[in-house]
Formats: C-alpha cells, structure tokens, sequence
C-alpha cells in the first residue's frame, strides 16, 4: 500500500510540475475570467492603463535593456536574414535556401511576436517571465498562432473580393459584361479602393489577435473576437500607432531608394540597404512590444 501511495504522489507531482511549467501570466478580458477581474486583483498598475502608445514604446525600450534575450534572438535571425540576402548561401541547393527563408520568416514574424508579448505580460503584471518560460508559451502556442494567421489572412483577401465581385462584374472585368459603361482607369481606381476599404478594416480590426493567442491564450477564433472588441475601444489610439509606425518606416527606407547620383551615393547604397533593413525589422520589434502593451490595456479596462 505504501509503495503504491508513494507511485501516486510521484505521478501526481510529475503532472502538477508540466502543468505549472508555464507559469507565464494569462490576461484575459474580465468576461472570460473566473473572480474578480480588478486591476489590483490582476497585479496590474493603474500606470499600465494610462499609459499612450509614446510611453509604451519607451517602456519597450527600457524592457529590452532589462531582457536582452529579446535583442539576442532577434540579433540572430536578422543575420541570418542579411546572409540569405548576399551569396553566402550559394553552397546551399535552392530548396534548402528556401526552407531556411520560411524558417527564418516565420520566426520573425510568430515566434519573435509570441515571446515579446510574453515577457511584456509577465512584466505588466510584476510576473517575470524567465527565457524558458517565454520559450515555452511562445512554442507552445505556436499551432493557435498559425491557425489565427490563416484564419486573418484569409478574411482580410477573402471578404473584400466578394464584396468588390459585383464591382468586377458590372464593369466587364469577367468576360461577357458590358464595358461601356465607364473607362478601364476609373473602373480599376474605383475597384482598388472598393477591395482596399475593408481589406484594411479587418486587417485593423484582427491586428491584435496574435498577442489575444499568446496572452490571452484563446483559440484562433476567439482571437479574432478580442481583437475586434479591442479595436473598437481603440480606435485613436491604433490609428496613431499605424501613423508613427508608417512614417517610421519610410524614414529608415528612404535611403535605400534615393537615386543613384553620383559614384559615393552608388557606393553606399548597398550599405544603407543593410542599414535600414536590419534597423527597421529591430524597430518592428519594439512596436510587436507596443502592440503587447496596447493589448493588454485593452482587456483590462
């Protein structure tokens, strides 16, 4: 009997040890916890709440100083970005430099945002989050990710094309129709804007559903649900984060499409390209941090 007391408490502490080893914070919306959804109930500050997204992104800055590991990994992959843009890879066959350009991309782009958003969790909620931890719940929550991805990018090309179809049609884009009616110019200006209004709505209105994933740990869907919710609470305070991000943006890219006048300015081109690129996808960083923070403003509110 005691052998087998002692076999079931070692079982049950094995289970209990994988089930606390994410200990990263989950922050839901208050609707989707159990007990009070206060802020001092969630161990967050007032501060976090009146933050703007000026003093998020210099609180970005002062979290990356305290997390290093963030600079480290995204030091690695934009390397690893600037060698697959030279002819350092050469060696490699074609679909192995196509499969360390996907690998590369979508560690950026998933797996970098995913554990920013969860140190930026744990921080916001005076819960550190160790490298393990973030490593964890990044990898962790990575199939949910993809799912939410798919499901954006499929709404964001899906919807507008079926809303500019009667468009199209009446315009004689698909054979048969009649194409008098106005000028292929305005009918492709007039078509653009059609497919670009709501192509941009819902990319705005889903923007915060892979930090909803991560944080808030919910499924694809519901991602898309919080996300939507958040947005429309913040709409100001979104729009000043696509105009600072747009202008920041043209500002570290311009040096790479000046014209070529001159031998020095031709010779410091590919320089300022490098520059610029591996500037820009560090910045991008910063606001994937800026995004975390506004996410969790949003739920909490």
């Amino acid at each position: 009997m005691s052998e087998h007391t002692d076999s079931a408490t070692r079982k049950a502490s094995t289970i209990d040890d994988i089930i606390t080893f994410d200990v990263a914070p989950t922050i839901r919306a208050r609707d989707d916890i159990d007990g009070c959804g206060c802020l001092e109930c969630r161990n967050i500050e007032t501060t976090t709440t009146n933050r703007t997204v000026l003093d998020a992104l210099v609180w970005s800055v002062h979290l990356f100083r305290s997390y290093p590991s963030i600079v480290a990994f995204t030091g690695v992959i934009i390397l690893s970005n600037r060698l697959l843009e030279t002819d350092a890879v050469t060696v490699l066959p074609t679909p192995a430099v196509g499969v360390v350009e996907a690998v590369t991309a979508f560690a950026f782009i998933i797996s970098i945002r995913a554990y920013v958003g969860t140190i930026v969790a744990g921080e916001l909620t005076d819960n550190p989050v160790t490298i393990r931890e973030g490593l964890h719940r990044s990898i962790a929550r990575t199939p949910a990710l993809v799912g939410v991805v798919l499901l954006v990018v499929f709404s964001v090309m899906t919807i507008p094309f079926f809303v500019s179809l009667p468009l199209f049609v009446l315009v004689g884009v698909i054979p048969g129709t009649p194409v008098e009616l106005v000028s292929f110019p305005v009918a492709a200006a007039v078509g653009g804007i059609v497919f670009a209004v709501p192509f941009l709505f819902l990319l705005f209105k889903f923007w915060f559903a892979p930090e909803a994933c991560v944080i808030g740990q919910y499924g694809p869907i519901e991602s898309l649900w919080v996300s939507w919710r958040i947005t429309t609470n913040y709409r100001g305070k979104f729009l000043l984060i696509v105009v600072i991000a747009t202008g920041s943006a043209l500002s570290l890219y311009l040096p790479t499409i000046l014209p070529e006048v001159g031998t020095e300015l031709t010779l410091m081109q590919p320089a300022l390209r490098v520059i610029s690129s591996s500037v820009g996808e560090l910045l991008s960083i910063v606001w994937a941090s800026a995004y975390a923070h506004t996410y969790v403003q949003g739920v909490v509110s």
